[in-house]
């Protein structure tokens, strides 16, 4: 009979659920459900903790909050394998880009810098991620990305152009910007003494302060999608990715170039690609737009480009014809008369008469790939001496021009096949020039005023 009596004194159950005594003094605290039992995550040093458990379970479960405990234990490298899988809406370049910040950023161990443990998000349950734990993987990613970045930059910038080229270059002396320098140029160059050009600092030439800022905002981007969905999932019952603008980065102003710049750059491409320079830069077209226009495209009559498709370029496989990067993009875009006129001399010269023949192409006449123009326009802009304008900046430049030559932003955003006009607004100012040209009617008022009243006489 004691006994009966003990062990009912050990164990209490009621309407919520049961409350039971430990020999340690602690009270553990569980209830069943459709057949499942479900225990409090911690022992309790009250009768009246573990009651208190018990309720606050009921009212989740009845005001429809309550999240299962068996939720969210599987790890993140899981997690997020079924989640891109389960992404068939992604376009390739998209995926692989997710694919990379996966492997690269967010499943391994970073944060190592200076002896430190690192965060490895990776083999955590989804469940256990907390905002603490996104901020130190993020602190920790930002470290990483920052110090390979400048690695890199510091190794660019050492291996430079070579001084020979550098020399002849500033004694006007004809030098290819690529490629092998001529026996006379290394002669000269060595009889002269073989001079080194004066190499700028490295912190001088690329901000090293900003470098690792946007793979972390991407990487942060990628997190916080993917535990968004954990969240719709009831994996989680918040996103712990709170961090305020964490996936956003401050770019500073793009370049643009001049016309006459655009003019120069276009000058020293190959001649199969000075056309697309032009192109570029008075169009605002995309490289991905701009490479896979064929000839079926392109209306020499009108002085219309119609964008119906874009480049697809994924590292490890071919290059191949996707969609344009949203519904807006696919667009006609009218191009000024010498634009056209160019456009009609380069595909008289160099695009076979197949409506289907690019209108850029390789040798073979397949997709120019972005190494292969990227190649030959880095060494064009540095001989124009624009080494910062990159090619994505012609797209800049067209947006510039457009706004100079009157456009609105609506037309800037129909132009560069925009969906909102965010982008669109980005360089409205820099071709927004109204002030000067109010300043300058404020001084013809002036000047016709003064004609009419006269000068006071200084006392």
């Amino acid at each position: 009979m004691t006994r009966r009596v003990k062990s009912a004194a050990r164990r209490a159950p009621n309407r919520l659920g049961t409350v039971e005594a430990l020999p340690s003094g602690r009270y553990r605290a569980f209830y069943r459900r459709d057949g499942r039992k479900f225990t409090a995550p911690r022992t309790f040093a009250t009768h009246g903790e573990a009651d208190a458990w018990l309720a606050a379970e009921f009212a989740d479960r009845a005001r429809g909050v309550w999240r299962d405990p068996d939720a969210g234990r599987v790890t993140l490298a899981d997690y997020a394998a079924d989640w891109l899988a389960a992404r068939p809406d992604l376009a390739p370049r998209t995926r692989d880009l997710y694919r990379r910040n996966l492997d690269r950023w967010i499943l391994p161990r970073v944060g190592m810098q200076a002896g430190s443990r690192g965060v490895e998000l990776g083999t955590m349950y989804v469940a256990d991620l907390t905002p603490a734990t996104v901020r130190a993987w993020r602190a920790g990613v930002y470290a990483d990305a920052r110090a390979s970045a400048s690695r890199q930059l510091a190794r660019e910038h050492e291996r430079g152009e070579h001084p020979a080229r550098v020399w002849a270059r500033s004694k006007g002396m004809p030098v290819a910007a690529v490629g092998r320098i001529s026996p006379a140029v290394m002669k000269a160059w060595r009889e002269a003494g073989e001079p080194q050009p004066a190499r700028k600092p490295l912190a001088t030439v690329v901000p090293l302060e900003s470098a690792g800022e946007t793979t972390t905002a991407q990487a942060y981007r990628v997190l916080r999608a993917i535990l968004s969905t954990a969240v719709t999932d009831a994996l989680l019952t918040a996103n712990p990715c709170q961090i305020r603008g964490a996936g956003q980065v401050a770019h500073k102003e793009r370049p643009t170039a001049t016309p006459a710049e655009v003019a120069q750059i276009a000058a020293h491409m190959p001649p199969q690609y000075a056309a697309a320079v032009t192109l570029a830069a008075w169009s605002g077209l995309r490289f991905g737009e701009l490479f896979a226009l064929a000839r079926r495209h392109i209306d020499l009559a009108t002085g219309a480009v119609r964008v119906e498709r874009a480049l697809e370029a994924v590292p490890g496989q071919p290059i191949r014809f996707g969609k344009t990067k949203t519904a807006g993009s696919r667009r006609t875009v009218r191009l000024p008369a010498f634009v056209v006129a160019q456009l009609a001399e380069h595909m008289a010269e160099r695009v076979p008469g197949d409506p289907d023949a690019l209108l850029f192409a390789t040798a073979e006449g397949g997709p120019v790939s972005n190494a292969t123009l990227s190649r030959h326009y880095r060494a064009a802009r540095k001989v124009v001496g624009r080494e910062d304008l990159r090619w994505h900046d012609l797209r800049h430049t067209g947006a510039t021009l457009a706004y100079r030559a009157g456009a609105s932003v609506p037309d800037v955003q129909k132009r560069l096949g925009r969906t909102t006009m965010r982008a669109a607004q980005i360089y409205a100012h820099a071709g927004d020039d109204s002030d000067a040209v109010l300043a300058r009617n404020l001084d013809l008022l002036y000047a016709e005023a003064s004609t009419s009243v006269p000068r006071l006489k200084a006392v």
